[in-house]
């Protein structure tokens, strides 16, 4: 098994799960950037360094040595100049089946739209939003009367459980990389409101 150093950029509790299981691994948690308090009560507890996000965090990592950046649930732009630090890459965590519902809200725009099927998404941060290429995927069927809370906590079940799997190759051969047909692509953006009805 070939061990690696990272930095963990998010604000959801998803992140500590993420954590604990590269820790358990024996992987190096170089950094963890955050602006939730709990995150940052959590990761100095383990003795984890703690940034906050912000334009100048590359100049706060300057000298910082890792080899991959995962993004869980973070919504904060992450500087290119961060990005570039990551020797190996950098790989994001999104709760909808890239390349259907990029951007925000997916689990809310796949209940508007009566979506059969849902899942979960580690992709490479790479290109447009949301574009790079998937190295872990989880698809499953969307159960009658599904809400937001129940889609929700399916996807960051189906989040845990996948990111065992892309530790798996990441210790071994590297990530499995498959690309998007962005011909199937949909994307939501910020000022879309899925609360006013489906488009």
């Amino acid at each position: 098994m070939s061990h690696f150093s990272c930095v963990l950029v998010g604000n959801e509790s998803l992140l500590i799960q993420c954590a604990e299981q590269l820790l358990r691994a024996g992987d190096r948690i170089a950094a963890v950037v955050t602006r939730q308090p709990d995150i940052r009560t959590w990761a100095l507890g383990q003795g984890l360094r703690v940034e906050k996000p912000g334009a100048d965090l590359a100049e706060r990592l300057n000298g910082l040595s890792f080899d991959w950046l995962f993004s869980i649930a973070n919504l904060t732009v992450i500087p290119q100049a961060v990005l570039n630090q990551a020797q190996r890459g950098a790989i994001n965590f999104h709760d909808g089946p890239l390349p259907r519902h990029a951007g925000l809200n997916a689990p809310v725009w796949a209940i508007l739209q009566q979506e059969k099927q849902h899942g979960i998404t580690w992709h490479m941060i790479e290109g447009g939003i949301d574009e790079g290429d998937i190295v872990q995927q989880r698809l499953f069927d969307m159960a009658p009367g599904e809400t937001a809370l129940t889609l929700n906590t399916r996807c960051y079940e189906a989040a845990i459980d996948s990111f065992g799997d892309l530790l798996n190759d990441l210790h071994g051969t590297g990530p499995q990389r498959r690309k998007q047909d962005l011909s199937q692509r949909s994307y939501h953006a910020r000022l879309d409101r899925p609360a006013g009805g489906a488009r």
